[in-house]
């Protein structure tokens, strides 16, 4: 009778504890094979979570409501979602975007968070894999550099990008380590276009009225500025180390982007219609 008590109250716990973790990584399946992953834009801090003690804490404001209004715009003009996974946890409790050492700091829920996010990003790429055979994954942030620009990255340093056009697509060892690897291989057009022309996700972007970096108007960060080229989530995910899902870090400014509703609808539908270009141009398929 005693076991049967202990089992009882080992499996609520197990059963709360499964709960608190759908809490606080929120996953959503999807049809599109198109992933969101917003990993900076939760607020929740609760008190069985240690803080973390050192590494960035602070939050991309507006970057999960932002993602609401990507999913809603893409389901209007492709008839269905992408896959998405949220981190409701505020930074300071937890930092996807990091090696589990530095995400996580030791704490178990913040390690078992950290564990949902990835599984549930990778469960993500492998049903898009499965079901369309290749896909793209956007790591949606937000950034305050002075340079207000939306900033894609590959995985390219800001120096790497002040090199030519010519020597871009010469660098077949800068292509390897980036996490478009495998979209460069299908994209008819050169690794520079890809990345910086004006069918890359930056030239369709500026044609809807969003600054980008890099893109046809500013192929590389000027001098001291800021500029993220992508961290863990878009190589834990995207196809530098292989598979076919490709990945690009998203890094939103704060101006005319995430400050009001308005200017994040309007970024939303603008990036929902550039999407629907570029699997066209690069991957050779429709959305819809």
């Amino acid at each position: 009778m005693r076991i049967s008590f202990f089992l009882f109250v080992f499996a609520a716990v197990l059963q709360a504890q499964a709960a608190e973790l759908e809490t606080y990584i929120e996953v959503r399946s999807g049809t599109l094979p198109i992933i969101l992953t917003v990993p900076h834009g939760g607020t929740l801090k609760p008190d069985n979570v240690l803080a973390r003690r050192y590494g960035v804490t602070g939050i991309d404001s507006n970057t999960i409501p932002l993602a609401e209004m990507i999913i809603e715009e893409l389901e209007i003009r492709y008839g269905g979602k992408p896959h998405a996974i949220i981190s409701r946890l505020s930074r300071t409790r937890l930092d996807p975007n990091r090696e589990l050492e530095e995400a996580a700091q030791g704490d178990p829920i913040a390690v078992a968070a950290w564990n949902r996010f990835h599984d549930s990003s990778q469960k993500a790429c492998n049903s898009v894999m499965k079901k369309s055979g290749m896909g793209l994954l956007l790591d949606i942030h937000g950034h305050r550099h002075l340079d207000q620009r939306v900033e894609l990255g590959y995985l390219i340093k800001g120096d790497l990008l002040k090199n030519s056009d010519a020597e871009l697509n010469a660098d077949a060892a800068l292509i390897a380590s980036t996490c478009i690897r495998d979209l460069d291989k299908r994209s008819p057009q050169s690794f520079a276009e890809l990345v910086r022309g004006q069918q890359s996700l930056g030239g369709l972007l500026e044609f809807r009225g969003f600054r980008c970096l890099p893109s046809p108007s500013k192929a590389y960060p000027a001098f001291m500025a800021g500029y993220f080229s992508g961290v863990y989530d878009v190589a834990a995910h995207g196809s530098r180390d292989g598979g076919t899902v490709s990945a690009i870090q998203v890094e939103c400014p704060w101006n005319n982007v995430r400050d009001v509703p308005e200017n994040q609808r309007r970024f939303a539908r603008a990036l929902a219609d550039s999407l629907g270009v570029y699997f066209e141009v690069h991957f050779g398929r429709k959305l819809k």
